[in-house]
């Protein structure tokens, strides 16, 4: 595959996303963001870090290369996206290089990244050799023909992407598991789409592991027991818990009582279906796993390597990979009931 030349703005957005790359960070590009339904923006780089077992830092970067590029206006802007995604740390990137640009973004706790650091980015396209392009892993999906009708393959990794925009918990981490899940059925249902429904799965499960490391720092005290019994519960019932839930349901079944005929024998049974269906689902083997202290050290690190081998110009299967990212697709492979042995024979067709 030939490297394609970007757009203006997206050449700077890709040579800023190697070097945060390079600096040990998860990089997303081009995260929407939305508001009650509106589309709001895009953000540039979203940026994701583990500084220790307790902590974890978001950082958005607002990318600007334009000859006028009003980089104090875009100090406000940014500012203002931080606070509605719950980002820690702000960074503007921008061609300007007066140096009040920078005093104003310091005043604001704004890291500004001036021209004069912009122009030391390499001005080579040699870290695109190696690496797609966001427009290049997005043409290779639309490149299905049917992407659009069996599933909409482009727009689940873009949804995908924006959910890091609404904040990161378990309701999201179980999006991500089942978004995930889909491309691994593509993968056994598609095989003359293996490497784009491979990509899409390995894209998936990186932002879903991002999404289990940042769970697992507000588990940090807890013991094992604790711990793989608070992932259970956020894995079957999402964020709200299973008491959250139960009483949503009987706020709900409430009106079923009083409106229906027979409404509390209707409202009993419906309270049981739905309680029999979350206490079926098999949580308690992906919460066994990532309690384990060991799978918690890893697992940023796994994030970071999956979206390497989603993103990698020159395609490989997990095989390939790292023991710790084997084992996290094991590990879901068993939670959907995947035969293990079937998704590596396909997989791991060169």
């Amino acid at each position: 595959m030939t490297v394609k030349k970007n757009p203006k703005g997206f050449e700077m957005e890709e040579q800023l996303r190697s070097y945060f790359l390079q600096s040990g960070y998860y990089v997303a590009r081009g995260v929407p963001f939305e508001y009650k339904g509106f589309d709001v923006t895009d953000i540039d780089l979203w940026l994701y870090s583990r500084e220790s077992s307790l902590a974890r830092n978001i950082t958005i970067v607002d990318v600007k290369n334009k000859k006028t590029p009003q980089a104090i206006e875009r100090i406000f802007w940014a500012k203002g996206l931080a606070k509605a995604v719950n980002a820690n740390n702000v960074v503007v990137a921008t061609t300007d290089k007066r140096s009040e640009v920078k005093e104003f973004g310091h005043d604001l706790d704004v890291l500004v990244l001036d021209g004069v650091f912009v122009s030391k980015l390499s001005k080579s396209d040699r870290f695109l050799k190696t690496r797609l392009a966001d427009e290049e892993f997005l043409e290779l999906i639309d490149g299905y023909s049917l992407g659009k009708l069996d599933g909409d393959w482009k727009g689940q990794i873009i949804k995908s992407k924006g959910l890091l925009a609404k904040g990161i918990g378990f309701d999201a981490c179980n999006q991500w598991m089942e978004v995930s899940r889909f491309f691994a059925e593509q993968v056994l249902t598609k095989p003359s789409q293996r490497e784009v429904a491979l990509r899409c799965f390995y894209y998936s499960l990186s932002l879903f592991s991002v999404g289990v490391d940042f769970i697992l720092k507000e588990l940090s005290f807890l013991d094992h027991d604790e711990r793989m019994n608070k992932l259970v519960e956020g894995f079957t019932y999402g964020s709200m818990g299973r008491n959250g839930v139960t009483k949503m349901l009987s706020t709900s079944l409430s009106l079923v009582e009083q409106f229906a005929p027979e409404g509390k024998a209707v409202s009993s049974l419906v309270r049981a279906k739905v309680i029999a269906d979350f206490e079926s689902l098999p949580t308690n083997v992906i919460g066994e796993y990532f309690s384990k202290s060991e799978v918690g050290k890893v697992i940023f690190s796994v994030a970071k390597e999956l979206e390497n081998v989603a993103m990698s110009r020159s395609f490989r299967s997990h095989y390939e990979s790292s023991i710790e990212l084997r084992g996290v697709i094991g590990c879901l492979l068993d939670y959907w009931e995947i035969n293990r042995k079937d998704f590596g024979s396909v997989a791991n067709i060169p």
